[in-house]
């Protein structure tokens, strides 16, 4: 077997910040939106004809929405990159939050592209997510 790198508890602890903080957040998200949701809807409807003529009001808001996926995205691409250039996973210096076997030479290199390639899709969807909306409400336009 090969190397291990082992675990940072710095970073187990901090990877569990993260994930509380995260939940905690979309929690937060879910309760406001069931609380607001006749508050919402109500807007939506009123202001729907302003929507459907402008469009591209709509198409901030929906970065706003997915900006954690482009975040996520660019995280993992960079992680890859990261990977591919030390040909090494995890990267040296990387702290992890568990025991981790190190991957080296054409499987890190492997690893890293597999990581790049799925923040790229992340990234393509995140990217399309505002312009299926925005194409949306243009289609609604149309129809009216």
């Amino acid at each position: 077997m090969g190397q291990i790198q082992p675990a940072d508890a710095k970073a187990r602890r901090r990877a569990l910040w993260v994930v509380a903080i995260a939940a905690l957040s979309g929690l937060c998200a879910v309760l406001a939106l069931e609380y607001y949701q006749d508050d919402i809807q109500a807007w939506l409807e009123r202001n729907f004809d302003y929507l459907v003529r402008n469009p591209f009001v709509v198409f901030p808001a929906v970065l706003v929405f997915v900006s954690p996926l482009f975040a996520a995205g660019i995280y993992l691409f960079l992680l890859g990159n990261r990977t591919v250039r030390a040909q090494r996973f995890p990267p040296p210096h990387y702290a992890v939050s568990r025991d981790t076997p190190v991957l080296e030479g054409s499987q890190g290199i492997r690893r890293g592209r597999i990581i790049q390639i799925l923040s790229v899709f992340i990234l393509l969807a995140a990217g399309a997510i505002p312009f299926i909306f925005l194409s949306i409400f243009r289609a609604f336009g149309n129809a009216a």
